[in-house]
C-alpha cells in the first residue's frame, strides 16, 4: 500500500514539475505556451520520471512476490488441504481463481506500464514535446491501471479472508469437528 501511495504522489509531483498536466484532451491542439513549458521543464521532467521508474522496479518486485506468496503458499495450500479433507471449498476456490487471474493481469499491466515509462523517459521532449506529453499521459493511464489491479488484489485477499472466517464458523463448531 505504501508503494502505491508513493507512486501516486510521485506521479503527481512529476505532473506538477512537468507543468504539462493541465486537463488537455489529447486530441486538442496544445498552445505554443504549453509546448514551451514542456521544453523548458524537459530535463527535470525526464529526470523525475527516470527516478520514479527506477523506484518502481523494486516496489513491483516486492509486491509481486508478496502477491505470489499469498496465492501459492496460502490460498492454494489451504484450498488443497480442505478439498483433500472433503470440505466444500467452492467459494474459496472461486476467489483464489479470481485472484490468480487478477494477478496475471497485474503482471501484464505492470509490464505495459514499464515499457511505456521507459519509452517516455527516453523521449526527447525538446524535439518532440507533444509526443512526450502524449507518452506521459499514456504512462499515467497505465500506472492507474496497475494501481486499480493492486486494489482488486487487496480486495480479493480481504474477500478470501472473510470467506475463510465464514468457513471456519460454519465447519468448526465448539465440538471441534466437521459439522
Amino acid at each position: 500500500m505504501k508503494s502505491i501511495v508513493l507512486s501516486v504522489i510521485g506521479l503527481t509531483v512529476s505532473g506538477v514539475l512537468l507543468g504539462v498536466m493541465p486537463a488537455f484532451a489529447q486530441s486538442e491542439m496544445m498552445t505554443d505556451q504549453h509546448i514551451a513549458r514542456i521544453k523548458t521543464n524537459c530535463e527535470v521532467a525526464r529526470a523525475t520520471l527516470g527516478q520514479i521508474h527506477a523506484n518502481d522496479a523494486p516496489a513491483y518486485i516486492n509486491r509481486n512476490q508478496t502477491y505470489f506468496s499469498v496465492s501459492d503458499k496460502l490460498m492454494a495450500r489451504l484450498n488443497s488441504r480442505l478439498a483433500f479433507s472433503r470440505y466444500n471449498t467452492t467459494d474459496l476456490v472461486k476467489t483464489a481463481s479470481d485472484y490468480s487471474d487478477t494477478l496475471a493481469k497485474f503482471r501484464t499491466a505492470y509490464k505495459s506500464y514499464d515499457d511505456l515509462m521507459s519509452d517516455a523517459v527516453h523521449t526527447d521532449c525538446i524535439r518532440e514535446p507533444v509526443g512526450f506529453y502524449d507518452k506521459v499521459a499514456s504512462v499515467r493511464d497505465a500506472r492507474q491501471n496497475v494501481h486499480d489491479l493492486a486494489v482488486q488484489l487487496t480486495n480479493l485477499i480481504s474477500q478470501y479472508h472473510d470467506q475463510v472466517q465464514a468457513f471456519e464458523s460454519k465447519n468448526f463448531s465448539s465440538t471441534g469437528g466437521k459439522s
